[in-house]
Order: C-alpha cells, then structure tokens, then sequence
C-alpha cells in the first residue's frame, strides 16, 4: 500500500465516503457532508499540499484507492494525523498501515504527532496504541466526549536500514538511516555507527520547514566526509516520507542535490577533480593489493565528495580474484587520504566492473561506493570526454549493485543514480 498526495481524481471516492454515515459516525458531530462541504474539504486540501508539502493522501493498494490519511499542523501541539478506510475494505488491519505511514511522515516533518477519536470509537484508539502513540487526555469537543493521543520523535537509537543500489534486499551496499541525530554527540553517532556495523551510516538533522537537511556519515571507525549509497538510502528513505521530489544535503563535503522517484534517487555530487597519483603512492598500493602488473591506463586519485584512488585491473578475472593485505593497505590509505580504493575493468564504453576495498572503514571491501563511482565518472570525463555509463558492483562478494553514472554536466559535477531498498 502507498499513501500518494490527493489529487483532483481522488474527490469522487471523498463524494462516496462523506456520504457514507458509517464512515462519518466518528468525525465532527457525526453527520454526513453535503457535496459542497465535500468539495470545500477536498479543495483545502488541495491547496495544503500546494503550501506545506502535505495534507491529505489517498491510500492506494494494487492500483485500488481504499482509504485517505490526513496530515494537519496543530502549531505547537505538533503535527495532527487522522484517517479513514473505504468500508468495503474494512477488517483487513489497512488503518494501521495507513496511521503507520502517516506517523513516518510526520515525523520527519516534526517532533511530535497527535490524533484523537471520539470515545465510541475504541477501534481508532487501538490503532493508536498500536502505532506506538500513548493516551495525553481526554476532553469535550462539540458536545462529544474525545480522546488524545500522541507520540513524541524519539529517533537517536531507532536506525533504519537499506541496501543500495538495488532492488533486492539482499544485493546492493546496506547502509545504517538515522533519520533525526538532532540531539546526537559525535560519540554516540560513532557508537551507533560500530553498533550497527554497515561500512556507513548517515545520520540526519532536517532543517524545518525545508526539504535541506544536515547530513553526516559514520563508518565503524571513524567520521567520512561523503557517502553516496547511504545518500541515496537516505534519500529513498525520506522520499518515502516526505513525498518524492528534490532534496537537498549539507554534507561536510559540500552540498549535495538529489531527485528522487518511484524507490530510486540521483544525486549531483559536489564538483569532482582528478590528479595522477603519485608513483610512490601507486608502487606501494600495489604492494598492498599484492598486484605484479594491472590494467593499461594512467592511476589516478580522484575526488567526487572523498578522495579514492583509481586503478585499472588488466581483466575481469584479476578483480575477481581481489586477496590483498588489510592492514597494509588500510595503514596506506590514511596516510593519504583515501576513503576507497576503486579498482577498475570496462567490458566495454558503457559497463564498467568495479570493486572498492574499504579497510579504513574497517570493512574488507564496500558492495557499492557511489563517492566513487562520481569520481571516477569525473576522471573519466576529464580524460576521454562526456559520457553516460552503468557501474556493476558487489558481484563477487555476493552482493550485485548497479550503479548509473552521469558525467556530463559542464560544472564538473557527476550524477550517480540507483535504487534503494529496506532490509526486512
């Protein structure tokens, strides 16, 4: 089931509804709504949307339309949901799920969430309960007696997980989504990031009223300036939220622009740069990775959020073949800077074979490295010109990713595209 923003399409199954006295029996004095308050209702909320960005939604299952959600803003109070089911869909557990969604949503839009029912309505209270949402109060409101509930965002220890740069929870890079770290330390994000065990998790500070957010990145062992897949499951995971659109993070990297869409987010990196590496550089990362000759091409580092150095293999058979010396390695690349290592084939001008190892962040290797792959999608522009093609990652650590890159924009910036998905 989704929950889409209401659109004129939608008046006729509101008609239906309002006129319905099982559905209104709970709602205001319990009457039914002539036409016109119907009409008024569905314009107002038409107009919420154009306003803040939320309102009402229609509750779609299988191309089906069987209930609305109601977001209301309630000043201090917090942020006000209510819902109702199409009766012929009634006993099928659909207001939970839509009262769920709704409270996701006003969540990431605010720090509280309230709902009441009328105090017949006992079915409504245990959607409440069942949502998490606890009993505040209860009081009269037009002649009847009413209950409030609500629920306080309580976010710092919830961690949501994804896997990006797939559709299938068990492909792609899995990253850790804290999706409020407003009253998180630098200490407890790390915690929380070893905790957790990804090679990242992002942690996120919305800026109200916005659709900016403040975003860091944590691995295991320490702080990282940039990560592309956890953008793009934070990404995925917000638009899930908040609706799909633009979003915009301040990352310590730079500001970093994404669209999002059906499951799937493409950010526009900070501008990207590449410089060969250094031989010393080259000579004892060839050591680490225990290779006696690689692939033809010039070894680069390059940048698109955080430093990774770019090296090609001479065939698919000597990257799927990757055994190299961690600690060495992982001692090489803190030294100089470097978040992956991005070891390289093309099959062809538009499939590129990649694979990163990732010892800094105290993981052997990552399943998709979208920092990465926008460097090397710079690296690229800059030696052979614009040009648009597909990253295969993960492949031989069992976890295939697909990673779409966009590099040619004349602002030096890469757009890295791909799905995300939650880990059940």
């Amino acid at each position: 089931m989704q929950l889409v923003h209401w659109q004129d399409e939608h008046f006729e199954h509101l008609l239906r509804w309002s006129a319905d006295p099982r559905v209104t029996e709970y709602v205001g004095d319990g009457r039914t709504w002539s036409p016109e308050y119907a009409k008024q209702r569905h314009e107002t909320a038409l107009r919420l949307h154009e306003e803040f960005g939320y309102g009402w939604f229609a509750a779609v299952e299988d191309g089906e339309v069987v209930g609305l959600g109601s977001m209301a803003h309630r000043g201090e109070d917090g942020i006000e949901i209510g819902w109702w089911v199409d009766p012929a869909h009634w006993g099928r557990g659909l207001a939970t799920r839509i009262a769920a969604g709704l409270r996701d949503r006003a969540l990431a839009r605010g720090a509280r969430v309230v709902a009441g029912h009328h105090d017949g309505n006992g079915a409504s209270g245990r959607v409440m309960e069942k949502i998490g949402m606890a009993f505040v109060e209860s009081f009269h409101a037009a002649g009847r007696l009413q209950h409030k509930w609500a629920l306080e965002r309580d976010m710092t220890t919830e961690v949501l997980r994804y896997s990006a740069f797939t559709t299938d929870p068990a492909g792609g890079n899995p990253a850790g989504v804290v999706l409020d770290a407003t009253d998180l330390t630098d200490d407890a994000m790390l915690a929380i990031a070893a905790e957790v065990g990804y090679s990242e998790t992002a942690f996120v500070r919305p800026r109200p009223g916005t659709r900016e957010f403040d975003v860091r990145y944590f691995s295991p062992k320490a702080e990282v300036p940039f990560c592309g897949h956890a953008t793009i499951a934070t990404s995925v995971a917000l638009a899930e939220r908040i609706g799909d659109g633009p979003l915009t993070f301040h990352t310590p990297a730079g500001e970093i622009t994404i669209e999002t869409a059906a499951g799937t987010a493409s950010l526009t990196s900070v501008p990207t740069s590449t410089a060969e590496a250094d031989p010393e550089l080259v000579g004892a990362a060839l050591k680490a990775l225990r290779y006696a000759e690689i692939g033809d091409g010039p070894v680069h580092v390059g940048f698109g959020g955080a430093r990774h150095l770019l090296i090609p293999v001479k065939d698919r058979e000597q990257l799927r073949e990757l055994d190299y010396d961690f600690d060495a390695l992982r001692d090489l690349m803190l030294a100089h800077d470097l978040t992956t290592v991005h070891l390289y084939w093309r099959e062809s001008a538009d499939l590129v074979h990649a694979r990163d190892p990732f010892p800094v962040g105290g993981v052997v290797e990552d399943a998709a490295t979208g920092a990465a792959a926008a460097a090397f999608g710079g690296f690229l522009r800059d030696l052979e010109g614009p040009q648009r093609f597909v990253i295969s990652q993960g492949e031989d650590m069992g976890r295939p990713s697909r990673l779409e890159v966009d590099a040619t924009r004349e602002d030096r910036r890469v757009t890295v595209t791909g799905a995300a998905v939650v880990i059940p």
